[in-house]
């Protein structure tokens, strides 16, 4: 989601647990994406760690194909299976919402008292409007 001027990011916890529980670093993982990019033959891929970082910390997104490479990895690995949307690292769809100042603070006010970023508090205000319609993740139409 976008804020007036501003792209918020927040860290991508999907993917650091994930990482956690296959008991990879950074550098692992980053040795990991380059090994199977190199056997699927996508020679472009070179994954780092101070890239894997960002993906977590920064919550970026890495570009294709490395978002189904690791998806594939921590499948396999954690015998479960995980995609990149699960990930956090999938394509994501952006919203551009326009408030007034007010509108703003209430929203910055209100995700601080629920210990949520901006971004957060935004779309679960936003699922929760569409679950009450009933288009929530039923992908049901007005």
């Amino acid at each position: 989601m976008v804020f007036g001027e501003h792209q918020m990011r927040a860290p991508n916890y999907a993917l650091a647990l994930a990482l956690a529980e296959a008991g990879w670093n950074n550098s692992e993982t980053a040795r990991r994406i380059n090994a199977l990019s190199q056997e699927r033959g996508h020679y472009g891929v070179a994954a780092d760690r101070s890239r894997v970082s960002r993906w977590i910390r920064r919550g970026e997104k890495p570009r294709p194909p490395v978002p189904e490479l690791l998806a594939d990895l921590l499948t396999g690995h954690l015998h479960r299976p995980y995609t990149p949307g699960l990930l956090g690292i999938g394509p994501s769809h952006s919203v551009l919402i326009h408030l007034d100042p007010t509108e703003h603070r209430a929203l910055t006010r209100n995700a601080a008292v629920a210990h949520l970023s901006t971004e957060q508090y935004a779309q679960v205000l936003l699922r929760l409007a569409l679950t009450q319609r009933g288009e929530g993740r039923t992908g049901s139409r007005p």
